[in-house]
């Protein structure tokens, strides 16, 4: 009979160095304090008892053997002593805050407006032009368009017309002036009321049939040797009360013309999704170790991701839509140079904010910026403006909501150049927004399915649509000499 002997004494264990496995206490933790009876903290001298027992964790662990692949597409060691699992970092939907916001019944979702638009030409206001649109207001630019006045119509540009002839008749003795323009030098003729045409020495040059408004110059040099950019200009009175007949027949009183006309932009939702995979092993392992369940952790991770780029792109086509304006830039080479006070110079940049949100209002007659999205340089400036109130502190990932200066919402954008900002205009109503984003689908995921591999899969997806609709309400500018 073979009996199997050992050289090694049989030493007892006593109960304080054996401990039994029960359903609260893993294998893995087991092994964690015999790594740790081995002596493994005497290579962790100066650390506090918090980090020494964080190292000797991941010592303990990373010296185990990988329990499984815990995820798609990299395999990581599976810590169930770990104390618990670390959260995702997860973006916030900011672009609501930024865009206007509309209700696609549709994927292809038509937004419907009229324009009224200049049939013809009148004094300073050109055939064609928008006078009003939801997103055009150029009402009242030439004050004259429904009135007696002619204001500046333009009778020939640089191509050698001899004749000429005013639009809007009859007209009223005594109120024209015909102005040439050549090489930017501007020679003014005004009638004497009997229909003669004369320069400022009294001299004729030739006359005006007010019935139609045929002007003839006596002196053919007056109109000669015309270059690009060269005009000639009449301002003058007509009788907009008679309704003829003029000489043609028609009746009729003459004057400026409005049409509607039905316009529409489009917003098109495009599709976003991504897919996650997952083993039962890892989602067990999750599950019975710390408690978590990685189906809802992927999905969190994925609409993160979503989240983040649907703010990433609305931010950048803000960015790509404004029009730079270098007269606003801000140099700062003042302050760092020490050559100023900086509390008095860094309201010089609050000026220029405040000069560009002008500058959208006189440009478009609608509305004001009061959305400011900066790079992280240009928000470290602006956090020491007087007047600029921080947001309350908390811990942000991606674009975040710097404060509020005067009438601006402040937003950081990581991004953006860190030295640009951009303004842009956000509204309830639909009009007076820059940009509107559009959601068909919200963020959606569809049903996990496992397959036979011992794999898990899911889709998570969502459709929107966004548009800078009204560029003119965008403008950007710099902070300069930063280092």
């Amino acid at each position: 009979m073979i009996r199997k002997t050992t050289n090694a004494r049989k030493m007892p264990v006593s109960a304080s160095t054996r401990r039994p496995i029960n359903g609260h206490r893993s294998v893995t933790a087991s092994a964690y304090n015999r790594a740790a009876n081995k002596g493994i903290t005497a290579s962790f001298v100066g650390l506090t008892p918090e980090q020494r027992r964080f190292a000797q964790q991941l010592q303990s662990t990373s010296r185990k053997q990988s329990i499984m692949g815990a995820t798609n597409t990299s395999n990581i060691i599976a810590r169930p002593d770990f104390l618990e699992l670390l959260p995702l970092f997860v973006q916030k939907l900011l672009i609501l805050d930024v865009f206007g916001s509309v209700a696609m019944k549709s994927r292809q979702q038509l937004v419907p407006y009229f324009k009224f638009i200049a049939e013809n030409k009148k004094g300073e206001t050109p055939a064609g032009r928008v006078l009003s649109s939801p997103f055009v207001n150029r009402q009242g630019v030439d004050p004259n368009f429904t009135g007696r006045v002619i204001k500046n119509e333009i009778l020939t540009e640089g191509d050698g017309t001899v004749s000429l002839a005013c639009a809007y008749t009859p007209i009223l003795p005594g109120s024209v002036t015909v102005r040439v323009s050549k090489s930017a030098d501007t020679t003014p003729y005004m009638d004497d009321g009997s229909g003669y045409l004369k320069d400022a020495k009294d001299k004729q040059v030739g006359y005006i049939n007010y019935s139609n408004g045929t002007i003839v110059f006596d002196d053919e040099s007056i109109l000669s040797e015309f270059q690009p950019g060269d005009k000639v200009t009449a301002t003058y009175q007509y009788d907009n009360e008679t309704v003829g007949p003029d000489e043609g027949g028609n009746y009729g009183a003459n004057m400026g013309k409005g049409y509607l006309q039905l316009d529409e932009f489009n917003l098109v939702a495009e599709a976003h999704q991504i897919a996650c995979y997952w083993s039962i092993y890892s989602a067990f392992a999750a599950q019975q170790e710390y408690g978590s369940n990685i189906g809802d952790i992927a999905k969190e991770a994925a609409f993160s991701e979503l989240t983040a780029e649907i703010n990433t792109n609305g931010f950048q086509a803000l960015e790509r839509a404004a029009a730079p304006a270098p007269q606003f830039n801000w140099d700062a080479s003042a302050v760092l140079g020490g050559s100023v006070v900086p509390s008095d110079y860094l309201n010089m940049f609050k000026l220029k904010l405040n000069q560009a949100a002008a500058s959208v209002y006189q440009k478009t007659m609608l509305t004001r910026p009061n959305k400011l999205s900066v790079g992280t340089n240009v928000a470290s400036y602006i956090s020491m403006i007087d007047g600029f109130q921080a947001e309350a502190a908390q811990e942000t990932v991606g674009p975040y909501k710097l404060g509020t200066l005067d009438q601006f919402d402040v937003y950081c954008v990581p991004t953006q150049d860190p030295d640009k900002w951009v303004m842009s205009c956000k509204s309830n109503d639909i009009r007076r927004n820059s940009a509107l984003f559009g959601e068909y689908m919200p963020l959606t995921n569809t049903d996990a399915i496992g397959l036979a591999n011992a794999s898990v899969q899911q889709g998570y997806a969502t459709m929107y649509a966004m548009k800078v609709v009204n560029p003119e309400t965008v403008v950007s500018g710099r902070i300069l000499g930063v280092y």
